[in-house]
């Protein structure tokens, strides 16, 4: 008996000691940092893909190691369906693709405008080694080129730099972040429309180096989209707007400052500069710190089969700067901007809500909150709120609290404000 036990744990520790028959070296993969989709001209897809090429890493890993520039290169072919291009490009790559660690997807304006991008993202969605956190790109223009563009930029690493990108979205509320899963669960719901971030590449046209100084107009920094902001530099990729949805159809675009709005009312938008005419010098202006401390309150009820919608936000204004040197630290000044700055938020969120509505595009996640008003999933699918959205009655309330004036303040300012209390 006990040579019979012996016999059976060799052969347990035997087992353990051998190698997987289908294991796969790192050294005999490419990891796809980047995935790019446009309408193929030889075939229905024209995939791209982006990987490091492992130069100067010894051939056995994918970091350059002394610190330097990475560097990275793309293939794209026209190919049947997503699957059949990783099998075709295989044949003349001499490394396996893999997906695993792949953070951007980028479909082409023309794709998503065509009607056809669930087909195409139902492949990619589906795929196991893709990460449902991946961010979910519409690009102006075609993806292959965006894709030669992309380049680290600060530091050595595409997904590195790329991720430090996406995370600016917290600190100025011009474009959403958008995952994979985000997207698609959007496509597929009855009550809700997804949305993805804008990208493009900036040709740089849009900055003019020569003419005369600016002095009259107003403009807020974020009435931009995606590929016309007036800069120059190394980096040509941007990320500024929304790409609106219906459905699988792409149906319009929301700027920087239209972007901010509708990620409030998401209660996604987190803080950012904003800029504002200065209530008593109108040339001039003034620029405040803006945070979203609470999560709006949203009520949905139905008059009749109309949707009827209130939406009541709060929000916390730091003061930053005041051209004119008007004394708006004076407790009765601060009503009186905060006032002024209130009624451009609502102003603002009526105006894009007036735009999604025309579009028929609830990207504000109203049908989230509609659906306390059915007793079964049954009542709420045959209801379609997509479909009803655009007759919605929508009501704005905005309170906005200026709680920081900087730390300018005078000796005349304290007397005041003793006086005042």
């Amino acid at each position: 008996m006990r040579k019979v036990v012996a016999a059976f744990i060799l052969i347990i520790l035997m087992l353990n000691l051998t190698s997987c028959y289908d294991a796969i070296e790192i050294n005999n993969m490419l990891h796809v940092v980047a995935i790019g989709v446009d309408r193929g001209v030889s075939d229905k897809w024209r995939l791209t893909l982006q990987f490091p090429t492992i130069k100067g890493s010894g051939g056995g890993s994918q970091s350059s190691g002394g610190g330097g520039q990475e560097e990275y290169t793309h293939v794209t072919i026209d190919a049947p369906s997503f699957f059949a291009g990783i099998n075709m490009l295989n044949a003349s790559l001499p490394r396996r693709l893999t997906f695993m660690h792949a953070q951007i997807i980028v479909f082409s304006e023309e794709l998503a405008k065509s009607g056809l991008i669930d087909e195409y993202i139902t492949s990619i969605h589906r795929f196991r080694e893709i990460r449902q956190s991946a961010h979910m790109l519409i690009v102006k223009g075609k993806a292959d080129e965006f894709l030669k563009e992309n380049e680290p930029f600060i530091g050595n690493l595409v997904a590195k730099s790329f991720q430090m990108l996406i995370n600016e979205s917290n600190n100025t509320g011009f474009f959403p972040r958008v995952t994979l899963e985000d997207f698609y669960s959007g496509l597929k719901s009855s009550y809700r429309q997804p949305i993805a971030t804008l990208t493009a590449i900036n040709d740089f046209k849009s900055f003019q180096k020569e003419g005369e100084p600016w002095e009259t107009g107003f403009k807020t920094g974020g009435d931009y989209i995606a590929g016309k902001l007036p800069r120059i530099g190394k980096n040509k990729i941007e990320l500024f707007g929304t790409a609106l949805f219906d459905g699988g159809t792409m149906v319009g675009e929301l700027s920087g400052d239209e972007t901010r709005y509708m990620l409030m009312v998401r209660d996604e938008f987190e803080r950012g500069f904003f800029t504002m005419k200065d209530p008593k010098e109108q040339e001039m202006i003034i620029a405040l710190d803006v945070r979203g401390p609470t999560k709006p309150k949203i009520k949905v009820t139905l008059d009749d089969t109309v949707p009827v919608i209130h939406l009541k936000m709060h929000l916390n204004a730091d003061i930053l700067a005041i051209q004119s040197g008007v004394n708006y630290e004076h407790p009765k000044l601060k009503v009186l901007l905060e006032k002024e700055f209130q009624q451009i938020i609502k102003n603002g969120i009526e105006k894009v809500v007036r735009k999604c509505q025309n579009l028929n595009t609830d990207v504000f996640m109203f049908g989230d909150h509609a659906i306390k008003n059915f007793l079964t999933i049954d009542d709420l699918e045959n209801y379609n709120w997509n479909s009803h959205f655009e007759d919605a009655k929508v009501t704005v309330e905005v309170k906005v609290a200026i709680r920081r004036t900087g730390t300018q303040i005078d000796g005349q300012l304290a007397r005041d404000t003793e006086r005042d209390e």
